[in-house]
């Protein structure tokens, strides 16, 4: 029965030559491989990787693939290629890819079609199925596979792999050697903490996405193959590459984006700083600064995600992630220069205060004219009991003596009835203090000890309207080397002035978002508690303090903002940290102040 198959394929085959040669000379028509390939590696120190793959083949070649397929798989005599035939055929060319490479990986398993339905031959190919023993038009079939592999660097011929692979299996299963234009569009996406890298192509082209995950390549090629022409062209895959390891240089780069975006409002804190403390709240942030801090950032998170971005100026050109270990330090120090040179001169512009003030004192009316100037603000005291008179014959505004506390004239205490004594517990000096401070928050003028420990593990409610003694215990831990954070409804810049919080960590509830240190006021249970609650576990007896809380009931309501307090507390207590909050009593009712003052072990009470 064999040999009565061979001898009938080999008079078809004859017959076929005669009709050839006794019809007049048609134009020969290039044959053409289109392969579009489809490819998902994983792992970490081995690859694994999924493979779609789909051949159209065009020219002159496809009434031979078609007379090969019949030869090899079909009936005696069978002139159309029928669903059996095809189906016979990508079973065999699916086993006969096992084995073979394709872009760095060993073909291990593939997709039997053993048991396939006649429709789902009918979908994965197409000029196959019903077509005539010695049609022309074009042929598509698909396959699927899968492969795997292991080298700590190995090197993939990009495009004669992928054809060697095609046609060495069609060859294996029916003799036909493909030859002509292969077209070949390829992608790859690697979710692998290796990288591909030295592209090495003399024709083709490759463009590709970097992620921290991974990265996304597109590969083309359009070439002739086959009779000894080869697709040239190759690239390096390396399981580990300092120079081109993806989360290395995107933890590089993120924090030099922190860095660089956080430069422009340390510059503003001490541009606004320069201000007298009148002209303060007309300062404003450089829109320049921030534009250039944005410019910077959006570089160099394009030079990260692009590698071949400038691929028009070679095939082989390849932006090694590892260039961002010099860049991002280059754009951290560029961007403080460019904010410093900025604001510095801008700060030529600062109103000065003693400037304003003399001319202020020049133009108040003087002698003869029955007015009286005070020494501390330079304007004209009116007449009634507002009027202040220290020992040596200095007037001023009671306000403003009360501000100043001693004489700007002889530097005499100007209520010496409102100033307490006090030995100081470490070196033994008296020292004199107004008597309105917290005791936890009197500092020796001498050598500048603390009189009061402020404990870790305990919390303490200030009430007060002016918050200023809660600032000056976050301010008297900063000092003794605690970790410390503040929440605030103020603005960071002036809180940071009128308290001297230098080292104090500033988080504003502010709606705004275009500060990574604003906090949303109306989201405690995300921003506000994420932001404390990491910052108390990770720090060591560290303090927190929680200004605005009138702010945060208007947003939230009372219950959540109490809610927000009693995890907060109970946060610091397992920590061994501490938790101030300040509060306007006025602001509260009773039964609130009372809900509120229970979840602390200290009340310190100034209203």
């Amino acid at each position: 029965m064999r040999a009565i198959k061979v001898f009938l394929t080999a008079m078809l085959s004859l017959t076929f030559l005669v009709c050839a040669s006794a019809a007049p000379a048609a134009a020969q028509e290039e044959s053409v491989m289109n392969v579009k390939s489809s490819m998902l590696l994983s792992g970490v120190t081995s690859l694994s990787g999924s493979v779609d793959i789909e051949v159209t083949v065009s020219g002159d070649a496809t009434p031979i693939i078609r007379e090969a397929i019949v030869s090899e798989f079909g009936a005696v005599s069978q002139q159309n290629l029928d669903t059996s035939v095809v189906r016979e055929f990508l079973k065999n060319m699916s086993f006969a890819l096992m084995g073979r490479l394709y872009w760095g990986i060993t073909i291990d398993s593939v997709t039997d079609l053993s048991d396939v339905s006649d429709s789902y031959i009918v979908t994965h190919t197409s000029g196959l199925v019903g077509s005539g023993y010695l049609s022309e038009g074009p042929l598509m079939f698909s396959l699927s596979f899968h492969g795997s592999g292991s080298s700590s660097t190995k090197v993939i011929e990009t495009a004669q792999s992928v054809y060697a692979t095609i046609s060495d299996s069609m060859e294996s299963i029916m003799g036909f050697t493909f030859q002509g234009t292969m077209i070949l569009d390829h992608r790859v996406t690697s979710l692998v903490s290796g990288s591909f890298t030295d592209p090495a192509m003399e024709t083709g082209e490759i463009t590709g996405v970097r992620l921290p995950t991974g990265t996304i390549l597109w590969y083309s090629f359009e070439g002739e193959v086959g009779m000894g022409d080869r697709a040239e062209g190759t690239i390096t895959y390396r399981s580990f590459s300092i120079m081109e390891n993806q989360v290395v240089s995107f933890i590089v780069l993120v924090l030099g984006a922190i860095m660089i975006m956080r430069t422009p409002g340390k510059n503003f804190d001490k541009f606004e700083k320069l201000h007298p403390k009148k002209f303060r709240k007309y300062a404003k942030p450089l829109l320049s600064v921030r534009i250039s801090a944005y410019a910077i950032t959006a570089v160099l998170f394009v030079l990260y995600l692009l590698p071949y971005a400038f691929g028009f100026m070679s095939q082989n050109s390849l932006f090694y992630a590892g260039y961002l270990f010099f860049l991002v330090p280059l754009a951290v120090v560029g961007e403080y220069f460019i904010a410093k040179f900025m604001y510095g001169r801008a700060a030529l512009s600062i109103p000065d205060e003693s400037v304003v003030d003399v001319k202020q004192a020049l133009v108040a009316p003087e002698e003869g004219e029955g007015e009286i100037i005070c020494k501390i603000c330079f304007r004209p005291i009116e007449a009634g009991l507002e009027l202040f008179q220290s020992n040596c014959g200095a007037t001023m505004h009671v306000d403003c003596a009360e501000r100043a506390e001693t004489c700007p004239v002889c530097g005499e205490l100007l209520f010496p009835q409102r100033t307490r004594s006090i030995e100081c517990r470490a070196c033994g000096e008296t020292f004199l203090y107004t008597g309105a401070e917290d005791s936890y928050s009197i500092q020796c003028t001498k050598c500048g000890a603390f009189q009061e420990e402020i404990a870790p593990g305990k919390n303490y409610l200030v009430v007060g309207a002016d918050p200023r003694n809660a600032f000056m215990m976050i301010r008297a831990m900063a000092l003794t080397g605690r970790p410390t954070m503040c929440f605030t409804a103020q603005f960071p810049g002036k809180i940071r002035s009128d308290y001297d919080l230098s080292d104090v960590q500033i988080k504003w509830f502010s709606d705004s978002e275009t500060d990574i240190d604003n906090v949303n006021p109306k989201n405690l249970e995300g921003d506000a508690m994420e932001m404390a609650s990491t910052f108390l576990m990770t720090s060591k007896q560290a303090g927190v303090l929680v200004e605005g809380l009138d702010v945060l009931m208007e947003a939230n309501g009372f219950d959540k903002v109490l809610s927000f307090t009693k995890k907060l507390n109970d946060l610091a207590a397992i920590h061994g940290s501490t938790v101030v909050i300040t509060v306007d009593r006025a602001k509260l009712s009773e039964e609130q102040y009372k809900a509120l003052s229970d979840e602390f072990d200290e009340i310190h009470d100034f209203q």
